[in-house]
């Protein structure tokens, strides 16, 4: 819902640092603007008012994307009785369940303000130890989160256990630098590094150190029947959205929508609850994608936008995906291109949040070589394949599609993996998830759950399909490179590229000339 970024440093630092931040990342929150510097509290409605020529070792800067709570609920936000002041991206959905174990209830001037119930969280455990108190208030967290917090004398940086929600920082001459994508950190010396998935950044005059926050818990496997997997799956996965949509202050909301089981079961659900919803399709004409939610959406009355792309439309955005998601690997791209679009168009028809069906696959063993894991090693070693997949799900798709959304001012929200969600998936057997090394379906107790919520039998079992392969996004741009590399040699250039594929398949991804054009077009 918002960018944050800041510094803290041992030696007084311009303010401005902080305001060309903000400037950079102003897509991820273009409704208003604040800052903290060393006590002091400015917010704006432009970020050029907060111009100024100030300096600070302490300072704060948020930009907020509005979608719950009121119109004052811009930051930072300070704490009664003023001892805290706090910057936070993301959503807190367990909310109104801990605003009921405060003893300072009538602080809290907006309840649909969960920012200001986490500062209040903090407030009331606060004892002068700023990490022990962020450590203790994560553990009650339910929800997506990136939030810095600071007593004055130090700043104390937290990340979400799923790390839906990104956040870097780059250490430089006695000072840390913090922001919500890597390109606001560009102008720093020093590597940018992430804060990982649970963990806490705790920058002070004694330097700077990472501490745990919070684990994803791993239950036990105690869920052995179908009938029971079923019943619990659908409880949690139906709290989870309707966590998820309540305290919204907007009017409609959007789905990433490729027809698949994944998108449909969330829309379907989204829908039976009364939202005004809309779904987003890309694709090239008559691909699988396109075709399936074409069909899909008209059987349960769903509205849909189709985005058809063609060569000259990819090839068009390809530099625009590259420099949001913040890296030239080409399965990255790839992946980036439909759900960028879908982004894009939901924008432009006012939508502020959308719903994605990742991380379905990770708990319910949906990618095809997970049978191969079956097949050589069992299920024993596929369930903690599958907890692999789901704790290294921010590297491999959650900081990419964060940073696409958020390129045009659209949150992402991501219901499969809610803690609770994840919490009951993986108390279920993984032999109640894939029936063997044969196995061409998989994914059988979520598939069952999305049939009794009314979902198509020819979508709530269709075969898995990539989004690259099933929107056409692959075949395009392997015919792009091609043609950029007719009659001329595609140098062999080694790119970084990440996604679970890489981790269980020993092929190199794409041709030579796809990588190869990803990396002209980076250094171009």
């Amino acid at each position: 819902m918002c960018s944050v970024c800041g510094y803290f440093s041992v030696r007084e630092k311009p303010i401005h640092l902080v305001v060309e931040m903000l400037k950079t990342l102003e897509h991820r929150g273009p409704d208003a603007h604040g800052l903290y510097a060393d006590g002091k509290i400015t917010t704006a409605r432009e970020i050029s008012d907060l111009e100024s020529s100030e300096m600070a070792k302490v300072c704060l800067g948020h930009s907020r994307l509005s979608i719950a709570g009121g119109d004052d609920a811009i930051q930072p936000i300070r704490s009664c009785d003023g001892s805290l002041s706090l910057v936070h991206n993301g959503e807190i959905y367990n909310d109104h369940e801990l605003k009921g174990l405060l003893s300072r209830e009538q602080g809290i001037e907006d309840e649909d303000n969960t920012s200001e119930i986490l500062l209040h969280l903090l407030e009331e455990l606060y004892d002068g130890n700023l990490l022990g108190t962020v450590q203790s208030v994560v553990k009650l967290l339910n929800g997506m989160y990136v939030f810095a917090v600071t007593d004055g004398d130090e700043v104390v940086i937290a990340r979400d256990p799923i790390g839906i929600k990104p956040i870097y920082y780059v250490e430089e001459d006695g000072s840390v630098y913090f922001c919500s994508e890597k390109k606001g950190l560009y102008n720093f010396g020093g590597k940018i590094r992430r804060i990982p998935p649970g963990k806490i950044l705790r920058a002070n005059k004694g330097g700077l150190s990472i501490h745990q926050g919070v684990r994803i818990e791993r239950p036990q496997i105690d869920i052995t029947e179908s009938d029971d997997a079923v019943t619990l799956y659908r409880a949690a996965l139906t709290d989870a959205i309707e966590g998820m949509l309540k305290g919204l202050s907007v009017g409609k909301v959007g789905m990433i929508f490729s027809g698949g089981v994944d998108s449909v079961l969330i829309a379907k659900i989204i829908s039976d609850f009364g939202w005004n919803l809309r779904c987003y399709c890309v694709g090239e004409k008559d691909s699988g994608d396109v075709k399936n939610a074409e069909k899909v959406a008209t059987d349960l009355g769903l509205k849909l936008r189709v985005i058809f792309i063609d060569e000259q439309t990819v090839e068009m955005i390809l530099p625009e995906i590259i420099k949001s998601i913040e890296t030239e690997g080409l399965l990255q791209v790839e992946v980036a291109v439909p759900m960028y679009l879908a982004a894009k168009a939901a924008s432009e028809d006012g939508i502020r949040v959308m719903f994605t069906g990742q991380g379905a696959d990770e708990l319910f063993a949906g990618y095809w070589w997970y049978k191969e894991v079956v097949r050589e090693e069992g299920f024993l070693k596929l369930h903690t394949q599958l907890w692999e997949d789901i704790d290294l799900a921010y590297d491999d798709t959650l900081e990419r599609e964060d940073k696409v959304t958020m390129a045009h001012s659209v949150e992402l929200r991501v219901p499969y993996l809610d803690r609770n969600v994840i919490s009951c998936a993986m108390r279920i057997s993984p032999r109640l998830k894939i029936k063997g090394a044969d196995d061409s379906i998989r994914k059988w107790v979520h598939r069952r759950v999305a049939a009794m919520f009314g979902v198509p039998h020819y979508t709530a079992y269709r075969i898995k399909d990539m989004a690259q392969s099933g929107s056409g996004v692959h075949g395009l741009i392997k015919k792009i490179a091609e043609e950029y590399f007719d009659g001329k040699k595609a140098d062999k250039v080694e790119i970084a590229d990440k996604g679970s594929n890489y981790r269980y398949l020993d092929t190199e991804y794409g041709t030579p000339e796809m990588r190869a054009y990803m990396h002209e077009i980076r250094t171009n």
